[in-house]
């Protein structure tokens, strides 16, 4: 018995919350939900059954504080506590972030350039752009959205969070002076830009859905009159958002859905200039557009369902003046552009993993920037000026830790910039790092990257930590995770499973994980489990399953398929009643959701099919569950605090010895309490909690020297 049960059986659990059944009609046969009174935000039962639930996860983990305090004590001791990035320069300035030893934000700062044409911090020259401690002052929750500096450099523009509701206040600091002022807006959500004047302000607005589907302007020599709408899309399944041209001269308005795209240009330059039409939505036809001088770059699936690069004259942006500017590459997933004055960066996918490529413009010759690993990522870093010479990008693996790297794009020199530190005697040669693949009921091959320790073998005793998402065509690629040093140095084995319903594999690895075929993303989490078991690296009991958001209802599905399989689950703000909220038009995001999910209101397969998944529908009567530790906030704007809430009382009621907590942070949304040693403290109970599955002796843990 793992030494978490061995808690659970010392305790009581809190009393069941009222059941008030509902009868909820479908495409199919009623089903009655004994909790969905508890969507009834202002009940006071439901801020009663929060409030119990907390006290006893309080309980239940003080029972692992000694552990917790230990793990905590590991993050700050390999965490470099005092740190900053690498400085960027834009124009007359290089701007960089920072944090000091007891921060709980970072602090950004900028020093005027002076020609040494090299990122070295000038001590003398620094001056402070924004403090997030400063902002984040009186507030139990605060996160930096967007940020938008103007051209002549002596505005910032942002906007700040301080519910977890990604509803945003907007202010324009006068980095000159010093001097700030509020931008009178509502429902502000994520983008933000000024014209090249800095005269007027574009900030997107969302609806009573949490949709963002309105660009507004704001005059900033008359902020008292309020903004005006630029651009509105009533479609409720599309969604707004703003950003500029590499060449800084355009503002780019994107309205997109998950299968097409519509986007507009405006003249950044020219106070009366009006919206102009790209390419009008076409269903199927998705893109994006980097209008360069007279010529469009265009990203687009239109001759392949991978994407491709084509080219049109900024005059002739009719389809038919498309035409290809590379070779296309059906088996290559193109996720992004950078564009240069004589080179092109192409972040791609190849072999599910992701690399950049470059070509050069003038004889289309091209290069693969190497890697040393194969489960490792590259990224392309901030490149804001066109004409340089060299190129910023980041490559981390499951051993190594991020480094940022720059490449001189004609001689092909790489030098490395940063790499971020790892302190308390880590040595990257105690871990080894694999990628095996492991074959689904189906047939399917399916991804898996590891990291464990070098001295490890095969015997299927090992303890693993199994993550994985797979939805929206969003790739878990792998990356190094100090926090992480704190299960692995103790023994435990961290996959990552490449399921289908990401994008590891392109555009039909998403297709085979999403409606009707959704049910592949759970069978293969499942089925690479099994295979971690039939390949020697685990037994059944000793895998403990992570996922959040969408993930935490893989893990919820997961476990209904085969509670015995898992030793623990970590369900962190879980989309588990996922068939009533998509049933639910008015309801936050529904709508764009059935694009990803189908619409279970019409259309009576998706319903079948949804109902075979849920994880609030399914959870199995009078079986033994494994310890289940769930995450909720109660802000959350993209998963309801019900959804965890319900499951984790259905678990309580109808289960056999059920072993499962509820975390709610009361003052925080979907992306948990900000400020980083907060974070990390959470992550420390999250970690705690773990091993305290995966391990008999809570005694030996605490002992234990890494």
């Amino acid at each position: 018995m793992s030494a978490v049960s061995k808690i659970f059986k010392s305790l009581t659990p809190p009393k069941l919350p009222p059941k008030n059944p509902s009868i909820l009609l479908g495409l199919g046969e009623p089903r009655i939900d004994n909790y969905f009174w508890m969507n009834e935000s202002e009940n006071p039962s439901v801020r009663t059954f929060i409030d119990e639930e907390n006290a006893f996860a309080r309980t239940v983990l003080s029972n692992l504080e000694p552990l917790r305090e230990k793990v905590y004590s590991e993050f700050l001791e390999r965490i470099e506590l005092e740190d900053h990035g690498v400085p960027q320069r834009r124009k007359h300035f290089w701007y960089y972030g920072a944090t000091d030893k007891e921060s709980q934000y970072e602090i950004h700062f900028r020093y005027k350039d002076r020609g040494y044409g090299e990122p070295t911090i000038v001590e003398q020259d620094v001056e402070v752009v924004l403090n997030e401690n400063e902002l984040a002052q009186g507030h139990e929750f605060f996160s930096l959205g967007s940020t938008a500096l103007s051209d002549d450099e002596n505005l910032i523009a942002y906007g700040i969070d301080t519910t977890g509701a990604e509803n945003y206040e907007i202010y324009i600091k006068d980095l000159s002076t010093g001097k700030t002022i509020h931008i009178p807006t509502q429902n502000a959500t994520y983008g933000l830009e000024f014209d090249i004047q800095a005269k007027r302000l574009f900030w997107v607005e969302s609806d009573d859905a949490t949709r963002p589907y309105k660009v507004n302007v704001i005059d900033l020599n008359n902020i008292e009159q309020g903004s005006m709408e630029l651009y509105k899309d009533d479609d409720q399944s599309f969604g707004v958002s703003i950003g500029r041209s590499k060449d800084n001269k355009t503002l780019i308005v994107d309205s997109s859905s998950t299968t097409s795209s519509e986007a507009y240009f405006l003249d950044l330059s020219d106070p009366q200039a009006q919206l102009e039409l790209f390419q009008r939505r076409t269903n199927g036809l998705e893109y994006s557009v980097e209008p360069i001088g007279d010529q469009i770059y265009i990203l687009s699936n239109l001759k392949n369902d991978n994407f491709h690069i084509s080219i049109c004259p900024r005059g002739q942006m009719s389809l038919e003046n498309w035409s290809d500017l590379l070779p296309i590459e059906p088996n290559i997933k193109i996720e992004a552009i950078e564009i240069f004055d004589h080179h092109l960066a192409i972040e791609e996918r190849r072999d599910g993993f992701a690399r950049i490529r470059i070509v050069d413009l003038l004889d289309q010759s091209s290069f693969e920037i190497p890697v040393q690993d194969e489960a490792s990522t590259l990224e392309l870093s901030a490149n804001p000026e066109m004409d340089a010479n060299s190129l910023r990008y980041s490559y981390t693996s499951m051993t190594t830790p991020r480094s940022t790297f720059e490449i001189d794009l004609k001689s092909k020199e790489i030098k490395l910039l940063k790499q971020t530190k790892v302190l308390g005697g880590f040595d990257p040669s105690d871990y080894s790092s694999a990628v095996i693949r492991i074959r689904a009921r189906d047939g399917v091959e399916v991804g898996v990257s590891l990291i464990y320790p070098r001295d490890i073998s095969q015997d299927g005793n090992n303890p693993v930590v199994l993550y994985g998402y797979g939805s929206y065509e969003h790739s878990i690629d792998p990356r190094f995770s100090t926090l992480r040093l704190s299960l692995c140095s103790r023994g435990a084995i961290f996959a990552i499973a490449h399921i289908r319903g990401g994008g590891e594999l392109g555009r039909q690895w998403y297709l085979d994980g999403k409606l009707v075929k959704k049910h592949n993303t759970f069978n293969d989490f499942v089925d690479v489990a099994r295979g971690l078991v039939d390949l020697g690296w685990t037994q059944p009991g000793k895998i403990m399953i992570m996922g959040g958001s969408a993930g935490g209802m893989l893990v919820g599905a997961a476990l209904n398929q085969d509670p015995s399989l898992f030793g623990g689950v970590i369900a962190e703000v879980p989309f588990v009643d996922c068939l009533t909220t998509i049933s639910n038009p008015s309801l936050p995001l529904t709508i764009p959701e059935w694009e990803e999910w189908g619409n279970p209101l019409d259309d009576y397969t998706i319903y079948k099919e949804m109902l075979s998944y849920s994880p609030y529908d399914n959870v199995a009567a009078g079986v033994e569950y494994p310890p289940l530790l769930v995450t909720s906030g109660l802000t959350d704007p993209r998963v309801s605090y019900v959804e965890p809430s319900k499951w984790v009382a259905k678990i309580r009621e109808i289960t056999t010895n059920p072993k499962v907590i509820l975390w709610t942070e009361t003052s925080a949304g979907h992306f948990g309490t900000s400020g980083r040693f907060n974070e990390w403290e959470m992550e420390s109970r999250i970690y705690a909690f773990v091993l305290g599955c995966l391990f008999d002796d809570i005694e030996e843990l605490n002992n234990k020297v890494n």
